[in-house]
């Protein structure tokens, strides 16, 4: 996890706020490195229970007057040239960097947050990797620069006291928001797939990735398409599968996650004990005779000599699950499957976080592009004519409405119900976000807007801070470059099979990797999963309901409209058949950890270092 400061000044002395931004990171356990050279100050930390050595995260060459600090990992790392010398990745970065300038990195595949100083030339660049999964975030604070993997600490470092959050990103559980800021106005995420350059003519933000330019190939058929992407697959798990770890994986009744956590067994055969870890809870049981996922994903590890492990979540759990919001981010079942990752000594994790958008992608824009573009005998093939009311439901909803940008009302109403609690000058959308959600011409256009709200990124680097601190990093296969860009020109006809099944890729390419019950799914839900939350929310919305005295003069809690909330809890005491019951007592557990949130952010510093 790296941190540091540039100024265009020399420094008389060490700032105190670097020193401060230190503090923050900081966690019990953890090992800090501090790094000065020249103009730059700031360091690194590793976590003991994770295999990086020191000369992965750091190289300076004092002749070619250059300094680069890394975390994360690229996977191509002999395609910059190492040769037959043994070289650290920074040190590769170096080379590559000299030889080619900033334009190196859209060469990379990996998951990196990058700074490389050229003290020369008093210059700083920051890079961060094509989707964003490795996180990466930087304020100005007069003539220096000051950068962080860990952006809530950044954020925390310069918060003005008495000044209220900026709660936009913080919920965007509830709307879309623009999920490249931060909780600080003065704090910016540097974009997934951009670099930055800084020195005495300011701060030059260049996007060094344009997947939007990439071409559909028309004459890309359907068995080439799914023999190449198996190659790609099987070889995005392969070079993730560093065998210095003890590896497990997120595992659901999906087969995103099945197939991942398969490949990756095998990849560590000779791992005695592999763990897949599923947010399906081992205390509840699916209503109403539906399909139990946890049998799926036991068929999948039985099959694949996989240990499956599922979560254990009580009402009262929420108490500690809440106060930890600030760090868990307020993913509760992650903190979970991490606490038992850490009872097995699993240290890398890998997950099938992505695949919806790309590999395993649905069909949102598949009819759009065979209606469009005349395919019309495919359109059929997906959509037969013994159903026509299938076929104008689909022409609707899925074609015409999102090309002349009409958001059906029953979505529409589903963002209103959402927010009821919210202040009404607080219900509003970010508009761009809200559009690449529900407008879309083709498939491809779609998919490129998916990469564009950012909330891909928003997951993975979180997680990346929340897992570090536990001593865990995540691989995520499914979002390798290379799949990114190929699925981008994969014409809609090669995604057709028939009128049953989509998501045609994985469940061809998986034969006998998989069960047959898991490759054939229809549908993604987890009932007992859902059934937990609907046995255990009004117990868990009456652990805070007495609480909501404390949230009204949290002023970070500026967005809720407390008067019709406490309207609402009236008439709930009030009628033992309460009818929105759940959602009541889940807006009031989102509010409790919101409250929490802002409480921990807000904590002075050293305090809240003691207390870690």
């Amino acid at each position: 996890m790296l941190y540091g400061e540039f100024s265009l000044v020399p420094y008389l002395q060490k700032s105190t706020s670097i020193g401060c931004l230190q503090k923050t990171i900081e966690w019990k356990g953890s090992v800090h490195h501090q790094v000065t050279y020249e103009n730059f100050s700031g360091g690194f930390f590793l976590h003991p229970d994770l295999p990086f050595k020191f000369e992965e995260s750091l190289h300076i060459d004092t002749n070619q007057k250059l300094l680069v600090l890394m975390s994360g990992s690229i996977y191509n790392h002999l395609e910059l040239g190492a040769g037959s010398e043994v070289m650290s990745l920074p040190a590769l970065v170096a080379r590559a960097f000299l030889r080619n300038g900033p334009d190196f990195v859209k060469t990379l595949n990996g998951d990196f947050s990058i700074a490389i100083y050229q003290p020369e030339d008093n210059t700083l660049f920051l890079f961060r990797d094509h989707l964003g999964i490795n996180p990466l975030a930087y304020t100005l604070q007069g003539d220096s620069l000051f950068f962080s993997f860990d952006i809530i600490s950044l954020c925390r470092t310069f918060h003005d006291e008495g000044k209220r959050m900026n709660m936009e990103p913080i919920i965007s559980i509830y709307k879309p928001v623009n999920m490249t800021l931060t909780p600080n106005e003065k704090v910016q995420k540097l974009k997934a797939g951009h670099f930055l350059q800084f020195n005495a003519d300011g701060v030059k933000i260049q996007k060094y990735w344009n997947p939007e330019r990439i071409k559909t190939d028309n004459k890309l058929s359907q068995s080439q398409m799914l023999a190449e992407i198996k190659t790609l697959l099987h070889d995005a798990v392969h070079i993730r599968s560093d065998q210095r770890f003890k590896a497990g994986a997120h595992l659901s009744g999906g087969f995103d996650s099945s197939t991942v956590a398969v490949l990756a067994r095998k990849e560590y055969a000779n791992q005695a004990q592999f763990y897949g870890y599923s947010w399906s809870p081992d205390n509840s049981m699916p209503e109403k005779n539906e399909l139990d996922e946890r049998e799926l994903v036991k068929q999948t590890c039985q099959m694949a000599g996989i240990e499956p492990v599922f979560t254990h979540v009580e009402v009262e759990d929420f108490i500690d699950l809440t106060q930890n919001s600030l760090k868990n981010f307020m993913y509760f079942f992650e903190e979970k499957a991490l606490n038992l990752a850490n009872q097995h000594k699993t240290n890398l994790l890998f997950s099938g976080w992505g695949g919806d958008e790309f590999i395993s992608f649905g069909s949102l824009g598949v009819d759009s592009d065979l209606i469009f573009n005349f395919q019309w005998r495919t359109f059929l093939k997906k959509n037969p004519l013994n159903n026509p009311k299938k076929i104008i439901t689909y022409l609707l909803y899925r074609v015409l409405f999102p090309a002349i940008e009409f958001v059906p009302f029953r979505v529409r109403k589903s963002y209103i119900d959402a927010l009821r609690f919210f202040k009404k000058e607080h219900r509003g959308f970010h508009q761009e976000t809200y559009k690449r959600y529900n407008y879309y011409r083709s498939r491809r256009g779609y998919q490129v807007s998916m990469l564009y709200t950012y909330h891909l990124s928003e997951r993975t680097e979180q997680w990346a801070v929340m897992g570090y601190r536990n001593g865990v990093v995540y691989r995520y296969p499914l979002l390798d470059r290379r799949i990114v860009e190929y699925m981008l020109k994969v014409p809609s006809k090669a995604l057709v099979k028939d009128s049953k099944y989509t998501r045609i890729i994985l469940r061809e390419i998986t034969e006998g990797l998989l069960p047959e019950e898991v490759r054939w799914r229809i549908g993604k839900a987890d009932p007992a999963f859902f059934s937990l939350v609907k046995k255990q929310s009004k117990e868990r919305g009456l652990l805070f309901i007495n609480e909501v005295e404390e949230f009204k003069k949290n002023p970070n809690l500026y967005f809720v409209d407390f008067n019709l909330l406490e309207e609402e809890i009236k008439k709930f005491r009030e009628n033992p058949r309460y009818p929105d019951v759940s959602k009541l007592c889940g807006d009031i557990v989102a509010f409790k950890m919101f409250h929490e949130f802002t409480k921990s952010y807000q904590e002075k510093i050293e305090d809240s270092v003691l207390a870690s």
